[in-house]
């Protein structure tokens, strides 16, 4: 059984309980980032796809009025994905995707760069495969420019 905080997220993201998920947010939000984005590459699938809902979740309650968490937090998953870091946030695209595509008038920005970044590397394309798709759902304008690219893979469905 998990113990402490990590065990509480990684509980809670097993209920899908993104209300308590945010309560904890509010009281102590960069450990709630660190403990999701670890559960974001959990064994348990249903966990770390709720950890990467969680981060839109969370983004949706907050952005407006915390922003420049988020967009920390964008910037360390765009940092994540980066070659110099060693490629190893995989699951970056749709950790990003989440947060813009839960504020694009806030974050909107940042869809460009992490498509360009996560087309340069195959290793992120599952995930950059579901980010498309939540981008696209929230404004299809986020992907406007890297549109022929995203076709030409089989990213855009």
């Amino acid at each position: 059984m998990r113990r402490g905080r990590k065990g509480e997220i990684f509980a809670l993201l097993e209920r899908e309980a993104y209300e308590e998920i945010l309560a904890l947010f509010d009281v102590q939000p960069d450990g709630v980032r660190r403990y999701l984005t670890l559960a974001a590459y959990a064994p348990e699938e249903s966990i770390s796809e709720a950890a990467v809902k969680g981060f839109g979740f969370l983004a949706r309650a907050r952005g407006q009025t915390r922003p420049e968490f988020f967009r920390e937090t964008l910037r360390r998953h765009l940092w994540a994905m980066n070659d110099e870091s060693g490629n190893m946030d995989w699951r970056g695209p749709e950790i990003i995707a989440q947060i813009v595509a839960a504020q694009p008038g806030l974050f909107g920005a940042y869809a460009s760069y992490m498509l360009e970044a996560a087309l340069a590397e195959p290793v992120f394309y599952p995930s950059l495969k579901k980010a498309v798709a939540l981008l696209v759902a929230a404004d299809p304008q986020l992907i406007v420019y890297q549109r022929t690219r995203l076709e030409a893979l089989g990213l855009l469905a």
